[in-house]
């Protein structure tokens, strides 16, 4: 009888070592699947970051960006700027304050200033702005990879941080109520981005383009 019960005993505790094996390596296996899957997952987010740092270069000229930092050259009171503005000079050298809602109508090619030029010492010419907007347009099809949680954030922000700061300022500052929402509109996924994205950009490296005091 006690052997019977020795027996039983052991054969329980057996299959409960057993379960115990089982449960163990079930949880194990669950961890290195989970570590995988967030592995591939957060490769797939660099991958897929570069791949939209690649198409934002392949998009955006160098030209562009040049535009986009002497008009923001342009915004400082040193140059003349009054609040909300940057300015243009005519032929004589007199000051044009263009407001910077302006820089994203989405009428033709973008903003077109006829005989101006930026700086005292260049040759009058035709500007043609519409690069503001083009980046506007192409950090607005990012912003939806990253709401979306396709890309990383870090890696967009690093190289483009700057650049989205100076241009959701420049949205965010339209005085014109209906002119912002419109431009607002225009942009929904950059600016949702932006807003909520704010205190981690706050404290992620970014690289600089310009630096003006």
């Amino acid at each position: 009888m006690y052997k019977c019960l020795e027996v039983l005993w052991d054969l329980s505790s057996f299959m409960v070592f057993i379960d115990f094996v089982k449960n163990f390596f079930i949880i194990v296996g669950g961890a290195i699947a989970l570590a995988s899957y967030r592995s591939q997952n957060r490769q797939r987010g660099i991958d897929n970051s570069l791949n939209s740092l690649k198409m934002f270069e392949k998009t955006i000229q160098d030209k562009d960006i040049e535009i986009w930092k002497t008009v923001y050259s342009n915004t400082y009171e040193g140059m003349g700027a009054d609040l909300y503005h940057f300015v243009v000079f005519s032929e004589e050298d007199k000051t044009n304050q263009i407001p910077l809602s302006h820089l994203f109508i989405s009428e033709g090619k973008g903003l077109y200033i006829p005989e101006s030029k930026f700086n005292f010492n260049e040759d009058i010419s035709d500007l043609e702005l519409g690069s503001i907007r083009r980046i506007a347009e192409q950090l607005n099809l990012i912003g939806y990879e990253v709401l979306y949680g396709n890309v990383e954030v870090r890696i967009i922000y690093y190289e483009l941080g700057q650049i989205m700061e100076i241009i959701f300022k420049w949205i965010n500052e339209i005085q014109d109520k209906e002119t912002k929402e419109s431009v607002q509109f225009m942009f929904p996924y950059f600016m949702k981005m932006c807003r909520k994205y704010n205190r981690t950009m706050n404290s992620l490296p970014s690289k600089s383009y310009v630096n003006f005091c």
